[in-house]
């Protein structure tokens, strides 16, 4: 191999790493990664051993 063909090979190898970082941090939608608001009303129930989370809108007949 010649250098010219080190090169290129270098160049095409930076580039096959780097891309995928800079796809994801400029393809990421920030508003679908954002946690939700904490001011909804939330309410804990355990059943079986399983906690359920809901919202506080549900009463205990309809889980």
């Amino acid at each position: 191999m010649n250098k010219r063909n080190i090169i290129i090979a270098i160049i095409i190898g930076l580039i096959i790493l780097i891309l995928p970082f800079v796809l994801y941090f400029s393809v990421t939608n920030k508003e679908e990664s954002a946690l939700p608001d904490a001011n909804n009303p939330l309410q804990t129930k355990t059943v079986d051993g399983i906690t359920i989370t809901h919202n506080a809108t549900y009463t205990d007949h309809e889980v």
